[in-house]
């Protein structure tokens, strides 16, 4: 039974409600997602191979800092959403039957330019925080000399004597992770769906965790191992990966959010 949501559309729209989904509906997300994919792949493949070039040139940028390497990483990935906006179009378009252009997708952003400008500038302040925290939790637990960021990651991985680091460093980090999840999950395509400000989204999406917590764990989940997957394939499986996720999660959104 869905319950209803904080009020996330214009004055004159009644507030939005949230749906109870199944256990498994994330996997549905993905073959939906999957779909849309193939539908568009010249476009939706277009903004994997961006977001993979983004991700190298920030990777690249503090290869020689091993306290932010790591942090980089996180915080790429905390604005990834505010990234995808442009995937969110290209399935509302596939969803309503309209012309799929790469060129109109790239102007998504206009159609809620403050809300989504807002979520970008909530997405930077949620990277900064996390690179300063990263900083903070290097500087005050790590007891070694490693100069290269692959040789830190082994060494705080290999030698107990890191290990209060790497709780830390995880704890402090999964807390943020799962805070900016629960915050965007739906509001970024809530954003350009409806003319609605910032706020109310993410309060909206607050209530579909709270609402589905075991299926959105097991979405966070799936979300986490594919983006690994990717770091594992030195960010070149992002060029599919990232598209299927932006895809997918419009469809979260839609199953997630009723009309």
């Amino acid at each position: 039974m869905g319950v209803p949501a904080t009020s996330a559309t214009d004055s004159s729209s009644t507030a939005p409600v949230v749906r109870s989904v199944s256990l498994l509906q994330p996997f549905s997300w993905l073959l939906r997602g999957g779909r849309d994919l193939m539908r568009n792949p010249g476009a939706s493949l277009f903004y994997g191979m961006a977001m993979a070039a983004a991700g190298t040139i920030i990777l690249l940028a503090v290869a020689s800092l091993p306290h932010l390497f790591t942090a980089a990483i996180s915080g790429f990935l905390l604005v990834a959403p505010m990234l995808a906006t442009g995937l969110y179009d290209l399935s509302r378009r596939i969803e309503n039957g309209e012309p799929v252009r790469l060129v109109d997708s790239m102007q998504a952003w206009r159609a809620n330019p403050s809300g989504l400008v807002g979520f970008g500038l909530f997405g930077l302040l949620a990277g900064t925080a996390w690179q300063v925290m990263s900083l903070l939790i290097v500087a005050m637990l790590y007891k070694g000399n490693a100069m290269a960021p692959l040789q830190l990651v082994i060494e705080v991985l290999r030698d107990p004597r890191h290990m209060q680091l790497f709780m830390a460093y995880i704890g402090i980090g999964g807390i943020l992770a799962a805070m900016v999840f629960a915050l965007s999950v739906v509001s970024v395509p809530m954003l350009l769906d409806r003319k609605c400000e910032l706020l109310p989204a993410m309060q909206a999406s607050i209530g579909a965790v709270s609402e589905n917590p075991l299926p959105l764990a097991i979405w966070a989940t799936i979300i986490m191992l594919l983006v690994a997957l990717g770091f594992a394939t030195f960010l070149l499986g992002f060029i599919v990966i990232m598209p299927l996720l932006g895809h997918a999660s419009w469809h979260a959104y839609r199953d997630l959010i009723e009309r």
